[in-house]
């Protein structure tokens, strides 16, 4: 007895409805009956299975399988964990629709995967020591993005209204680069200050608009006493601090108190471009020259030389000005 395969199409009632598929099917070669092959027909099956959760917006079985897997859990902890029985998840995980209740939880807890803590709290079936472990280390780890995210998206609204225009060097502000390019100067030069930050900032943004007609980071500049300055800057190092990729270290020097910014991971280059890498490593190389005494003079003569008030803010095309070689004081840093 010889067979083939086709291609045909079959109809499976699904919860009351009547789900259409084409799979390929077993054929007799010789009498050109179909024959049943239990491997075909459950994937017909399947097929029709997931035909209705598409159309029905429920949680496939690799989206559950990938929930209880980022929870850290098994099988049963996981049931335990929504109070179900473990029968149920391994049902689910193989191939069995969700009650709609059951549905909802799951897609609840797939977009906020914080709601585990009421779920713990409230739960009618104790989880094993090494589970609730994993549960509450991945609770901890996603408040922490959670935070992070809240934080640099408020920030984000800082820059809102002056993105794309000359306050921000023709580009929105980039919370990634702008972090990174603290990572990188931190990473670069040991005991940097808020104050040396600063001007290292001011002319990697100005530096590269002035040869690329855009700024790196997008952040906008304000004129202080002591020279250009990120706006809001103490909020803007005080984000990177709060998500553990910054610390802020007091010293004492000279009978003072300093802060020294000190990185707590390397910065990721690869989110600037070729030409924002070489104004982030020509800036670095041109001030490790000078002591922070000759950079914030510096930048105090390029304070003077601004027409607009304390707190205002600092157009990029100023840049011609600021930094280009033949009429800025920062040219003397390539000496």
């Amino acid at each position: 007895m010889t067979f083939e395969i086709r291609e045909v199409e079959e109809t499976y009632r699904v919860r009351g409805e009547q789900i259409k598929v084409t799979a390929p099917a077993k054929f007799d070669s010789d009498t050109q009956q179909q024959v049943f092959d239990e491997k075909l027909d459950d994937a017909a099956i399947n097929q029709a299975l997931d035909i209705y959760r598409r159309d029905n917006q429920m949680i496939t079985v690799k989206r559950i399988k990938q929930l209880r897997q980022r929870l850290g859990l098994s099988q049963r902890d996981f049931a335990a964990l929504l109070s179900w029985s473990p029968t149920t998840v391994a049902t689910y995980e193989t191939g069995a629709l969700p009650s709609l209740a059951n549905n909802s939880r799951l897609l609840a807890l797939e977009n906020n995967p914080l709601l585990a803590n009421e779920l713990l709290a409230h739960t009618s079936r104790p989880l094993s020591k090494s589970g609730r472990l994993a549960l509450q280390q991945h609770l901890a780890d996603h408040a922490t993005v959670d935070a992070r995210q809240l934080l640099t998206s408020g920030v984000a609204l800082l820059f809102k209204s002056v993105a794309y225009t000359a306050d921000a060097g023709y580009v929105a502000f980039d919370q990634e680069k702008f972090t990174n390019m603290v990572l990188f100067f931190a990473k670069q030069l040991p005991r940097l200050t808020p104050a040396i930050l600063n001007q290292l900032l001011f002319y990697t943004d100005f530096t590269h608009f002035w040869r690329n007609t855009v700024a790196v980071s997008g952040v906008a500049y304000v004129r202080s006493a002591a020279g250009p300055v990120p706006d809001n800057y103490g909020l803007l190092y005080g984000v990177i601090v709060a998500t553990g990729q910054l610390k802020a270290r007091e010293v004492s020097i000279d009978g003072g108190i300093q802060t020294h910014l000190v990185a707590q991971k390397n910065p990721e280059l690869t989110v600037f471009t070729a030409s924002e890498q070489t104004a982030l490593q020509e800036t670095a190389r041109y001030f490790a020259k000078l002591s922070n005494h000759q950079i914030l003079e510096l930048a105090q003569t390029e304070a003077s030389q601004l027409s607009m008030q304390v707190s205002q803010r600092i157009s990029y095309e100023l840049a011609d000005k600021l930094v280009s070689p033949e009429q800025s004081d920062w040219a003397s840093l390539d000496e």
